[in-house]
C-alpha cells in the first residue's frame, strides 16, 4: 500500500560517474525500482552506498492541510505556508509537487542546471550536505556540459577539483537549515554525514528584477543559458508561463481589494499554522520600506515579462493597471532582443495556437 502510495526516482551512480535513474520508464512503479535497485546492487552493478532517493511525493493529489488546494507534495508545511497572502507576491511558486531527497553518506546529487531557471527554497530536516553552486551564464554553461549528472564523489578527479575552484559558493547543510538557492545555475550535492540525510524544497521566482530576467532565459535557444538538449523547449515553458500569468493576477487582485495590508487584515489565519507565521507577515507589511520595494518589483517584473510575446499576448488589463500603479509602465515595454517576429519561426509558429486572454 505504502509503495502504491508514493512515487520516486531511484538512482544510481554508473561506471562514468554520472547519476542514473533505475528503470526511469516506471516512473510510477515505485516497487519495481527499490526492486531493481537491490537487484543491481547484489549484482554489483551499481554501489549500494551511492543509492539516492529523488523527487519523491504522492501519486495521487491530495488537499494541502493549510493551504486546501490540490497537491502531490508529502509534506504538511511548506515555506508558502510562512508568507501567507505575500507567497503571491511572487512570479512563481511550486509546491504542488515539491521534491523531497534521501541519501546515506557520498550519495547526493549530480551536477546539473534546473530545466527552469527558478530558484529553489527548503528545509534540511537531517544529516549534513554540501552544495556547490557556480556562477550564472557561461560558468555555469561549461561546467554543466563537461559535468553534467557526475556524482562529486571522493576521491575526486583533477579536473573535478579544478571545477570546484570555480565554483561561487561550497556550503554545508545542517540538520535543520532552511536554505535558498538558485536552480537556474550549474550545482550539485553530497550527503557527508554517517546518517541518513532527509531534505525537500520548494520552487519559486521572486519578483526581484535579476531574478526574473534569470527566469526568462529558460526557453533560450543560443547563448550562455542554453544548454542544448539539457534546456526546456518553448513549447514545455509555456506551461510554467501560464502558472506565472495566474500568480501575477493573483497579486494585482490585491489592488482591487484595497492593497496587501488590507487583505492581510482580512485574512483568517488558518489553525494548522502557527500564530508566529502571521505576526511575521504582520511586522513585514508594517515596514513601508519593504512594501514599497515590493511594488516597485512588482511593476519592474510585468514589464520584464511583458518584453517576452506569449506573456505579452496574455497579460490581463488588471495586471498592467497595478503595475502602473506601483510605478511600472504597465507592460509598455519593447520585446526582449532575439525573438523571432515572423510566423515561420518555431516560437512563433508554436505560439499560434494560443488563444489570447481578453486584456
Amino acid at each position: 500500500e505504502m509503495l502504491e502510495k508514493y512515487r520516486a526516482d531511484v538512482e544510481y551512480i554508473d561506471s562514468n560517474r554520472q547519476q542514473r535513474d533505475i528503470l526511469r520508464k516506471d516512473k510510477l512503479n515505485l516497487g519495481k525500482r527499490i526492486r531493481e535497485a537491490l537487484r543491481m546492487a547484489e549484482a554489483r552493478e551499481a554501489n549500494p552506498a551511492l543509492l539516492y532517493v529523488a523527487e519523491m511525493r504522492l501519486q495521487k493529489e491530495t488537499p494541502h492541510p493549510i493551504g486546501g488546494e490540490n497537491v502531490k507534495t508529502i509534506c504538511r508545511r511548506d515555506m508558502k505556508d510562512v508568507l501567507g497572502p505575500l507567497g503571491q507576491w511572487t512570479l512563481y511558486w511550486d509546491r504542488y509537487d515539491e521534491g523531497f531527497f534521501a541519501g546515506g553518506r557520498c550519495s547526493g546529487k549530480g551536477l546539473h542546471v534546473d530545466q527552469v531557471l527558478w530558484s529553489n527554497v527548503g528545509r534540511n530536516y537531517q544529516g549534513y550536505k554540501l552544495v556547490a553552486a557556480w556562477p550564472r551564464g557561461q560558468v555555469s554553461k561549461e561546467v554543466a556540459m563537461e559535468f553534467y549528472d557526475v556524482l562529486f564523489a571522493p576521491p575526486l578527479r583533477p579536473r573535478e577539483v579544478e571545477a570546484l575552484h570555480k565554483a561561487a559558493k561550497v556550503v554545508l547543510l545542517r540538520p535543520g537549515d532552511v536554505y535558498m538557492f538558485s536552480g537556474g545555475v550549474a550545482h550539485t550535492v553530497i550527503c557527508v554525514s554517517q546518517e541518513m540525510c532527509l531534505g525537500v524544497y520548494e520552487s519559486f521566482v521572486n519578483l526581484n528584477p535579476f531574478h526574473v530576467d534569470h527566469f526568462l532565459h529558460t526557453a533560450d535557444l543560443e547563448g550562455p543559458f542554453f544548454l542544448d538538449s539539457y534546456s526546456m523547449s518553448p513549447r514545455s515553458f509555456r506551461e510554467t508561463k501560464d502558472d506565472c500569468l495566474d500568480q501575477l493576477e493573483d497579486a494585482a487582485q490585491h489592488f482591487e481589494k484595497g492593497g496587501l495590508r488590507r487583505v492581510l487584515q482580512e485574512t483568517v489565519p488558518v489553525a494548522e499554522a502557527p500564530r508566529s507565521w502571521f505576526q511575521l507577515q504582520l511586522r513585514l507589511l508594517s515596514d513601508d520600506d519593504f512594501l514599497r520595494t515590493l511594488q516597485q518589483h512588482f511593476a519592474r517584473a510585468v514589464d520584464l515579462c511583458a518584453g517576452d510575446r506569449y506573456f505579452r499576448r496574455h497579460l490581463l488589463q488588471k495586471v498592467r493597471l497595478a503595475s502602473k500603479a506601483c510605478g511600472g509602465y504597465g507592460g509598455d515595454v519593447p520585446l526582449r532582443p532575439g525573438q523571432p517576429m515572423d510566423s515561420s519561426s518555431s516560437y512563433s509558429s508554436d505560439m499560434s495556437d494560443v488563444d489570447e486572454k481578453p486584456g
